[in-house]
């Protein structure tokens, strides 16, 4: 597979994203709060996150994972002669 600067940049957002997310959620099961609260803006931020993951996820995994290696098939037999 032929890696450009484009693909790169999706690696290293779906790679940000998912080491949020667990940064995240590793530091809302080991933080204690005042009365063992965890605070409403790490809840939020975490639901935030978990969205992001899913989206990342589905990319890499889904449909768009598909499309993707079809575009690359179609442009690379488009290049042959």
């Amino acid at each position: 597979m032929n890696w450009n600067l484009n693909d790169w940049g999706r690696v290293l957002v779906s790679l940000t994203v998912v080491l949020g997310f667990f940064y995240v959620l590793i530091l809302i099961i080991t933080t204690k709060m005042q009365g063992n609260a965890t605070s409403e803006v790490m809840l939020v931020m975490l639901g935030s996150l978990g969205t992001s993951f899913a989206t990342v996820v589905g990319y890499w995994v889904g449909s768009s994972a598909s499309s993707s290696s079809k575009d690359a098939t179609i442009q690379n037999m488009a290049a042959k002669p």
